[in-house]
């Protein structure tokens, strides 16, 4: 029943083209890494931790205090 209904609907042309999609969005993102200067790599690492350097205690901040009220 479900072949009939792929066979039917085309549904076996969505799933090739989606795979195919997946292969060259797969091959660009891989190509893209291998080829990519270290310095920038590092760079791209440290964006997550930009805000953070300026708290190295424990201690909260006035943002963290305005939240609480």
């Amino acid at each position: 029943m479900l072949q009939e209904l792929a066979a039917r609907s085309g549904g076996t042309a969505f799933a090739i083209a989606s795979m195919l999609f997946f292969i060259v969005v797969f091959a660009v993102i891989t190509v893209r890494v291998f080829r990519a200067r270290h310095d920038d790599m590092a760079a791209r690492a440290r964006l997550a931790l930009e805000g953070d350097h300026h708290r190295t205690s424990g201690a909260p901040t006035e943002a963290d205090e305005d939240t609480k009220a």
